[in-house]
């Protein structure tokens, strides 16, 4: 029997970003907690909608991160919340020396300048031993090829290179492809639950629906299973 993998400390998440509205969410759901079956946590004491969630401090994130669960962890950080989520990481990275071997930063970035100033100011907050552990990814790509072409060239995507480069950290070799189906109130995600029950969707099924709606499911069904496939292949780009 391989004890080292049954023995292994399983791997922890954080969607962390010095900056908002770039995503975080999607990806914990999304990419995240299918990829790893990990449990989502969600730290947000202002909440968009302006609602006040529990009040958190560094010491429950630092709970949270000591605690390592049997599947690990996926913490969504919201922004109001990254000076807590960086005090606690840099409490447990001074007593636990494993944390960077079971740790993923994982920050989302979209193309453009405040984007890139978040990546900056998050790499110069984390403690030197952590940077490694951060997996910058583009968010919200379209699939065509001037948008991809774009992630090459562009001179923004070269300046954030630069700052991931010179700050110790690594970029997801595979972009986030945008998906309508991410939008928790997309009606067809809805009335079949997920994203991967709407993938999964048998022929059956769609035959019995009008031929109206036929069509649309099949499109409906071929894009999620794009969606799952470009998840999966995020998250191996993640871990690598």
């Amino acid at each position: 029997m391989n004890t080292m993998n049954t023995q292994a400390s399983p791997m922890n998440y954080l969607a962390l970003s010095g900056v908002g509205n770039v995503g975080k969410t999607t990806l914990a759901r999304h990419v995240l907690a299918p990829g790893s079956r990990a449990s989502i946590v969600t730290l947000e004491t202002h909440s968009p909608s302006g609602d006040e969630a529990a009040p958190i401090d560094s010491g429950v994130l630092a709970a949270h991160l000591f605690a390592s669960p049997p599947v690990g962890l996926i913490l969504d950080v919201g922004v109001g919340d990254c000076g807590a989520a960086l005090e606690a990481l840099a409490l447990v990275a001074r007593q636990d020396v494993r944390l960077p071997g079971r740790l993923r930063i994982v920050t989302p970035l979209l193309c453009d300048s405040k984007s890139v100033a978040g990546l900056r100011w998050l790499l110069g907050q984390l403690p030197e031993v952590l940077r490694p552990t951060v997996r910058a990814i583009w968010n919200r790509v379209r699939r065509e090829r001037e948008d991809e072409s774009t992630l090459k060239d562009s001179e923004i995507v070269r300046a954030a290179r630069s700052v991931a480069r010179q700050g110790g950290a690594q970029f997801c070799s595979v972009p986030l492809y945008e998906s309508a189906l991410y939008d928790p109130a997309h009606p067809l995600v809805r009335r079949y639950g997920s994203i991967a029950a709407l993938a999964s969707l048998a022929d059956s099924k769609i035959r019995e629906a009008t031929l109206s709606e036929m069509s649309t499911l099949l499109a409906a069904r071929d894009a999620a299973q794009a969606a799952q496939a470009n998840a999966s292949e995020v998250f191996v780009a993640l871990n690598g």
